[in-house]
């Protein structure tokens, strides 16, 4: 009887140790599937929130577009004066007032769209916004001290002055719409991939 209770009890010992290691094997299957699920949960998700940004992303660049087609751009409307190599009159208050409309329309988009940028996307708008402003703000000190102060500059210097701030802030202004475009052209040809 011995002999039949030492075989029982090896043969019961035997399927513990197989189902152990059938357990653990199952356990190792178990977690390594649990991972493939997250990951392509993870995916999912990503794909989802790609598929919304670029929705997102198109829908604000066609309204930018509608706003400010790209035959209203600085760069287009210069390349189109007759004189392309220097301003003239008429020409370059055309031109100011486009920089101004063109200023005031990316702001506007900007504010309200920006959030769909990158961080350095975001931060190199916000630059040249800045530098933009730095000129306007710098046209504005050279008005009023044509204006307050009895300085020794002529008039003439003052509007020569001004004049080549202006055409330093337009130049700042088609820059800025350069790289607002392309920021948009660039982040919806990467999520469309």
């Amino acid at each position: 009887m011995d002999n039949n209770i030492t075989i029982i009890l090896e043969l019961l010992s035997a399927g513990v140790i197989a189902a152990l290691v059938a357990g653990i094997f199952s356990l190792a299957i178990a977690i390594k599937n649990n991972k493939r699920l997250v990951d392509l949960e993870n995916i999912k998700q990503k794909f989802t929130i790609n598929q919304e940004r670029y929705k997102a992303l198109k829908e604000a660049y066609d309204e930018l577009l509608a706003k400010l087609p790209e035959k209203n751009l600085l760069n287009h409307i210069i390349i189109n004066l007759p004189a392309q190599n220097e301003f003239q009159k008429k020409d370059f208050f055309e031109i100011y007032n486009a920089a101004e409309e063109n200023m005031e329309i990316m702001y506007s988009h900007f504010q309200k769209y920006g959030y769909l940028f990158s961080d350095n996307e975001q931060q190199k708008i916000n630059n040249l916004i800045e530098e933009i402003d730095a000129i306007a703000k710098n046209i504005i000190k050279i008005s009023l001290d044509l204006q307050i102060n009895d300085v020794e500059k002529k008039e003439d210097d003052f509007a020569k002055e001004i004049y080549i701030k202006n055409i330093e802030r337009i130049e700042k202004v088609a820059e800025l719409e350069k790289v607002y475009y392309e920021l948009f052209k660039n982040s919806l040809s990467k999520l469309s991939k």
